[in-house]
């Protein structure tokens, strides 16, 4: 059965913000001084990764 684009789109959705929660988790667990270093925009990519790379396997088509 097909899926429609706006389901395949929530779905991505979803596990975008799956993997941003996720990152924002792991962010928090880190000490303080090693989140000090660490720049904004490196932490931000990282969330921009995973969530499409999530993203990607979840709306993958089925072969």
């Amino acid at each position: 059965m097909p899926t429609s684009l706006l389901h395949k789109a929530l779905v991505g959705l979803a596990a975008c913000a799956v993997a941003f929660f996720l990152t924002l988790g792991v962010i928090a667990v880190l000490p303080r001084a090693v989140q000090d270093t660490v720049p904004p925009g490196v932490l931000g990519g990282g969330v921009v990764v995973l969530g499409v790379t999530t993203a990607r396997r979840f709306t993958r088509r089925a072969r």
